[in-house]
């Protein structure tokens, strides 16, 4: 008999059918629908159980990005607060911008905040072009708690500041093609069209050319809408419930910070009616107060990613404002990036690998990471994702005396991830064998996304169908469940010619492998509802997708 099973793998024992519940007929795993321009299909990733029914004896293993230090620096009259990237894409010319949020201390402590413009021949190594477009700081002098001083003007009696800079007068884009789930040409880029609360909101083909076209303004579209705030933009377009959405910080609080969903029909009235606040299995070790500080949205693989700022309040630096209720108002804190996902716009998240953090903080007090926060949507580089992060060189509120009575400086700093690969189902030596949910066939072609260079990894595929059990000596009838792959008799759930052994071993590195089979196409497939078996051996799992 032909093997159905890879032939050191085990199959699922009839034994085991208590332990678990069949569905009658499972529903197939749909794609969110785009609106009108045709996006590359989207793939299953493992950030949730969306498209699993069975992966015992998996391990889920969350997969952080290579830090690779500071890259756009703290440095001019005007960033003596710090540096925050919000946006990198590519110029049309092949090079890289980047629009970033800069900080300066004026005398008095005061702060104040534009949005300034870098460019890049590779993404690493930043230039600050002169645009003459804002005016801004000019001088920088000395303060004892702030490492880069204080911003100054001209230096005349009036403190008049110029405009020899590389400020613009408008918010940060965001690329809503590709993290935004819109398909409009007309709407490719949302940005805000002036500086202030509340900004207002553009639409264009194209971002400006500070550089080279004076007349960058008149190609922009005005939503005539309105953000509620100068330092976010448009994040994503829930189909779902037709709004638009912008994730940030919620207002009132304590008794904790939240991230809250601000969303709108038409960009004039805003609602904020979700929240993402910590649960009952977070830490509750009570030196520590965690707190959702804030979050960015970005619209990827027909889900929502929430890179979320995570606050772990330090509750042994007490600032005296206790308000009684849930915690203190605490202010001394270290902050890391969690990731949490959505399947209905935003409104409710799945914490299932937010338990620690993608983007750790530094240990040492005085780590130029000591803060993180990610306001910058991935840049695809090849077959890497590249993130760039806010970074702060100090606890939250430094300025209440620790460390060394000195102020946090905040900087950009660069994370490097093969694409996709957040989170992996790994298996060991033995093989284990994934059963996804039902899912209809798209596509021609299965690709996988996986390492499988010590390892191997098989594919079968199956429609989901009775299979009766042989009473044997056993005084009850029963059928056996969907996912069952083969029982002790023999009989299966898999297709002709898509068994174990006749799909080709995939065991390589990629993150975009066709799957093969010896004889059998998934075009005789199309638009039916299956199961896949994929059977992981030594190997890491980060997704699957038809195209």
């Amino acid at each position: 008999m032909k093997h159905y099973l890879p032939r050191v793998a085990c199959f699922l024992m009839l034994t085991g059918v208590a332990f678990f519940s069949a569905p009658a007929c499972g529903q197939p795993v749909a794609r969110q629908p785009n609106q009108t321009e045709p996006a590359e299909p989207h793939w299953h990733l493992f950030l949730d159980n969306h498209a699993v029914t069975r992966s015992t004896g998996f391990q889920r293993i969350l997969h952080r990005p290579q830090p690779r230090g500071v890259v756009l620096k703290a440095e001019k009259p005007w960033e003596t607060f710090g540096v925050a990237p919000f946006y990198v894409g590519r110029r049309q010319d092949g090079s890289y911008e980047c629009y970033y949020q800069t900080l300066w201390h004026e005398p008095g402590m005061r702060v104040a905040s534009r949005i300034a413009y870098a460019v890049s021949d590779d993404a690493i190594v930043w230039k600050k072009p002169v645009l003459n477009l804002v005016e801004g700081p000019t001088q920088v002098g000395n303060q004892r708690r702030l490492p880069l001083g204080v911003s100054l003007g001209s230096g005349d009696a009036n403190d008049v500041y110029l405009k020899t800079n590389n400020l613009v007068p408008c918010g940060h884009p965001r690329n809503l093609f590709l993290h935004g789930n819109v398909r409009d040409p007309e709407k490719r880029y949302a940005l805000g069209l002036n500086y202030g609360i509340p900004q207002r909101i553009a639409f264009c083909k194209e971002l400006p050319d500070f550089i080279n076209d004076p007349q960058w303004e008149e190609k922009l579209v005005d939503s005539g809408g309105f953000i509620h705030s100068h330092y976010t933009t448009l994040e994503y377009w829930d189909d779902l419930h037709q709004e638009w959405v912008v994730m940030r910080q919620a207002p009132n609080h304590p008794p904790t910070r939240v991230s809250g969903r601000y969303a709108s029909p038409d960009m004039k009235s805003w609602k904020l009616d979700n929240y993402l606040y910590p649960d009952a299995d977070d830490s509750t070790d009570p030196r520590y107060f965690h707190e959702c500080y804030g979050m960015m949205g970005v619209h990827l693989e027909g889900m929502v990613f929430g890179f979320a700022y995570w606050f772990i309040g330090d509750e042994t630096h007490p600032t005296g404002n206790d308000k009684g209720l849930i915690g203190s108002d605490t202010s001394k804190g270290t902050m890391e990036v969690r990731i949490v996902t959505s399947r209905d716009g935003g409104k409710t998240w799945d914490r299932t690998v937010s338990r620690e953090p993608w983007i750790p903080h530094g240990v040492l007090q005085n780590s130029y990471d000591r803060l993180v926060r990610l306001d910058c949507p991935p840049l695809r580089m090849g077959d890497e994702d590249w993130f760039y992060a806010r970074v702060g060189d100090r606890d939250h509120a430094s300025y209440l005396g620790y460390p060394r009575d000195q102020m946090v400086t905040f900087q950009g700093a660069l994370y490097t991830q093969k694409h996709n690969r957040y989170v992996s189902l790994t298996a060991g030596n033995r093989p284990r064998i994934l059963i996804t949910e039902p899912l209809e066939v798209t596509g021609e072609t299965l690709q996988l996304n996986v390492d499988a260079s010590h390892g191997e990894v098989k594919v079968a595929v199956g429609t989901d169908r009775w299979m009766k059990h042989k009473q044997d000596a056993w005084p009850f009838e029963a059928n056996l469940p969907h996912w069952m792959v083969e029982d002790r008799w023999g009989d299966t759930h898999l297709e002709k010619g898509f068994y174990f052994d006749d799909c080709d071993p995939v065991q390589v590195d990629s993150i975009e492998c066709d799957v093969r089979f010896q004889e059998a196409s998934f075009k005789s497939l199309l638009g039916k509802t299956v199961r896949l078996y994929i059977s992981v051996q030594d190997a890491d799992l980060y997704g699957f997708r038809f195209k």
